[in-house]
């Protein structure tokens, strides 16, 4: 009966089960405050990143002389402003930022043809669906909580999503002097044989009445 009892006092001390309890309630509510805090943080990023591709569509969407020009300055707007001296630490992974841009596309349609018109379906194709679109990547969302687990099963693949730009494309020079020399003025000109006395130079003497040959 002795040894009973000296085996059965410990166990009636409830002294320092405040402290455990306490701890423990610390570190779960540590671990919550992360992850609102990446969550609050990651839906900030995302409109940074929205802006990025709003700006580098809209750089796009300007016209120009080809459709090749505007989307070299779709894209080199996109590098300016990732590679920005504040944005870059965030959103360069190589530097162990906590987000990542990458896959950058740029689709204009027109003779390309390249459109996101079969990603974004609408009730009338006369929208054309172009611009730019490229993969948000948060990898401050890949975290392992104490208490909770990780918050994913595979740490590398991360949480990803599209973060699209689409803004209708302005015509290019070289589209619009095709359509006007080579359908309208020529279609002109062969409307009547008198048209040809004035036009008898040819299409070759076409002077576009806008900037842009429209």
């Amino acid at each position: 009966m002795i040894k009973q009892r000296a085996f059965l006092k410990p166990l009636q001390n409830n002294r320092g089960m405040l402290t455990a309890e306490f701890i423990f309630s610390l570190v779960l509510c540590a671990g919550l405050c992360i992850v609102l805090f990446s969550l609050n943080f990651t839906l900030s990023m995302a409109e940074v990143a929205q802006y990025i591709a709003f700006s580098s569509a809209r750089a796009h969407a300007a016209g120009h002389v080809d459709s090749e020009k505007q989307e070299q300055l779709a894209r080199e707007k996109f590098n300016d402003l990732i590679n920005n001296p504040v944005l870059k630490p965030i959103f360069n992974s190589a530097e162990g930022g906590w987000f990542k841009l990458t896959d950058l596309e740029v689709r204009g349609g027109g003779a390309s043809g390249r459109s996101f018109n079969d990603e974004y379906k609408t009730t009338e194709n006369r929208m054309p669906q172009v611009g730019v679109r490229f993969n948000f990547k948060a990898r401050i969302l890949n975290m392992k909580v104490p208490f909770l687990g990780a918050t994913s099963e595979e740490p590398d693949a991360g949480f990803n999503a599209k973060v699209t730009g689409l803004l209708i494309r302005e015509p290019t020079q070289k589209e619009c002097r095709e359509l006007q020399i080579r359908q309208r003025y020529t279609a002109i000109l062969e409307l009547d044989s008198r048209y040809k006395v004035l036009g008898a130079s040819g299409a070759s003497k076409y002077q576009p009445m806008e900037d842009n040959g429209c």
